[in-house]
């Protein structure tokens, strides 16, 4: 399984060392990083197939409003899998900063990834030894989350998307040793000790305390208080006109799509200026919400894709999924190919639209 990994002060002279043997291949790009830079400064990691194929070497500035990143490395055979994008991703959510700066050497294909993965050229300024594009990073993206099959939702992990499960569905990403950023309740059966035990435990980035029914506001947020101090964000799912001003302002509004299945019945109005985190809804219904709601979002939730891929081996194509081609092949691997084509074209999407 790929792993992406923030190094602990324990574990960092093995991967350390892994990591400067990466960036010594790109010697001649990078110049020479050595195990002990590599233990200094913020590290960050991907491992395939048993060993370190990515790192990014990195410093949360305290005199500049910045994390700077000094060295961004993929070995060839790893390459156009996203592997870089994903690191840059873990760097922008450990940073306590709101960019990421970095200086390029203007004759580098390096220059391309920056450009085409979002970063603002900002200058270009001249080096000891050569001139150096200056690139900036806003770190004002939105968290994309899905759920489902924990060796499916990997492969999410590795365009940048949080993976979480449903409380009811999370033994089976524990015994795959996933790393559990969001867990979301069963509405129908809210199992709060439960779900206050996995936060104990699992200390995801976001997690859902429950939703309002139309009595229970005292209980939810006194609820979504305690799990407060085990998650970085909570989120409290109102349904009906005038309930979104029961939600605290310290926590995370849930707007639920509107779908055939389900949904919030509040205008959108009424969730301006609270962070909101979308939940669910197919592809063009996510896109009515974020033209709505565009400045309030900070994450979105979304599994429409999984189901549409496990069950039917069909993928998201815009707003709408369409038949796997692949029809030769077994369903599993259908189910698997339909998966990563959603992927791709739902993370296209929502860089076009300026989320990620």
């Amino acid at each position: 399984m790929g792993a992406l990994r923030k190094l602990w002060r324990w574990e960092t002279v093995t991967l350390a060392n892994k990591a400067a043997d990466v960036f010594q291949q790109h010697r001649d790009e990078l110049g020479f990083v050595n195990r002990a830079q590599c233990e200094e400064k913020d590290l960050h990691t991907v491992e395939r197939d048993g060993g370190v194929v990515g790192a990014a070497l990195a410093n949360h500035c305290v005199r500049k409003p910045q994390t700077t990143l000094y060295e961004l490395a993929v070995l060839p055979d790893y390459r156009e899998n996203g592997i870089a994008t994903q690191l840059v991703k873990s760097l922008a959510r450990e940073s306590p900063h709101d960019k990421i700066v970095a200086k390029c050497p203007t004759e580098l294909e390096a220059n391309q990834f920056y450009e085409s993965t979002g970063w603002n050229l900002i200058e270009t300024e001249g080096g000891k030894h050569r001139p150096l594009n200056v690139w900036e990073y806003s770190n004002s993206s939105v968290d994309i989350i899905t759920t489902g099959r924990p060796d499916l939702v990997e492969y999410a992990e590795r365009y940048g998307w949080l993976t979480g499960t449903r409380l009811d569905s999370i033994n089976a990403h524990e015994n795959a040793d996933m790393d559990i950023q969001f867990i979301d309740v069963h509405w129908e059966d809210p199992d709060q000790d439960t779900l206050l035990a996995k936060c104990m435990t699992h200390q995801p980035e976001y997690v859902v305390a429950g939703d309002y029914d139309g009595e229970n506001y005292d209980e939810i947020n006194d609820f979504a208080a305690t799990l407060r101090q085990y998650a970085e964000n909570v989120i409290i799912v109102p349904h009906e006109p005038g309930e979104v001003s029961k939600v605290p302002e310290w926590a995370v509004v849930g707007y639920s799509t509107p779908t055939t299945y389900a949904g919030t019945n509040a205008p959108m109005w009424e969730y301006y200026g609270r962070d909101v985190h979308v939940l669910g809804g197919r592809l063009n219904q996510i896109k009515t919400v974020v033209d709505h709601l565009r400045n309030e979002i900070v994450s979105i939730d979304t599994n429409t894709h999984h189901k549409e891929a496990v069950k039917y081996g069909k993928y998201i194509v815009q707003s709408s999924p369409q038949q796997n081609k692949i029809s030769h092949i077994p369903m599993k691997s259908n189910a698997r190919t339909a998966y990563e084509n959603s992927i791709l074209n739902m993370t296209y999407a929502f860089e076009q639209w300026g989320l990620i």
